[in-house]
This record gives C-alpha cells, structure tokens and sequence, in this order.
C-alpha cells in the first residue's frame, strides 16, 4: 500500500491545488507525494511543496485519512490530508519535481464541480475547517 501526504491550503476562501491534465480531462490535486524510505509523514508533506511549489509551509492538524483502492498500474493508496499553511514563499511550479501543467487557487465555490485528488470535494466543502478523522474510499482515479 503507497501512503500519500497532502497539505490542504485554503486562502480567501480558494484551496491551493496542482493541475494536471490527463486525455480524459483535467485533474485538481491537493499537494502532497508519497513517502521516501526513513521519511516520516510531515517530512514527506512539507519536502513535496518545497520542490514541487517552492513554498515553507508549516501542518496543523489532521483534515482527513481515506482510502483509494488499487486499479491495474496503480497500488492501493491510503491519503493523509492535513490543513497547513504557507510560511514563506509564493507559489512558483518546478517542473523538474513534478508533472503537474500548473497551479491554481481554485475558489471554494468551484470545488464541487472538478475533479479532486484525492476526491474529497464534499468534505471540502462542507467542513472545509474541520478534521474528519476516516472518511473511507474515495474514488478510483478513471481519468488517466
């Protein structure tokens, strides 16, 4: 089972997401990545939006842990998503270090409509200040 980490970032009232876009459409993802061998959790977070973003960002608590079951070329995946905040830095792509085509803040009002990854929208919208604890399953990921 991969494990991912991502920093769920909301700044007047637009979450910060990477964009990617894929034959079947674009893809909203929150930032994050998978672990390295010997990183803990918040490391992995906080050195994915240092070299994907250029930012300093620091995590607060725990948003929410879901699950994305295993698809051919895909491994099961268990998403740890964490609120956080930016200490330093603008959001600035480094195409070296990920292969999203760019960033957005995506308003709030926009999220129900897009496709998320990890597909939390509703909870996002819902109780976009809230820890949720186990969500359970999120979707497949049927866009690539």
């Amino acid at each position: 089972m991969r494990v991912r980490g991502a920093g769920l970032i909301i700044r007047d009232g637009r979450l910060l997401v990477l964009v990617y876009h894929y034959p079947k459409g674009d893809v909203y993802a929150i930032p994050g990545g998978g672990l390295h061998e010997g990183e803990t959790l918040a490391a992995s977070v906080t050195r994915e939006f240092q070299e994907e973003l250029n930012l300093d960002i620091q995590l607060g608590a725990l948003f929410c842990v879901a699950d994305m079951m295993a698809q051919p070329k895909i491994p099961q995946t268990l998403h740890v998503v964490f609120r956080a905040e930016i200490l330093a830095g603008e959001p600035k792509l480094n195409p070296a270090e990920t292969s999203a085509a760019s960033f957005t803040w995506l308003p709030l009002a926009q999220v129900g409509e897009v496709r998320l990854y990890p597909a939390i929208n509703r909870q996002v919208l819902e109780n976009p200040a809230a820890g949720l604890g186990y969500i359970g399953e999120c979707q497949h990921r049927e866009w690539a």
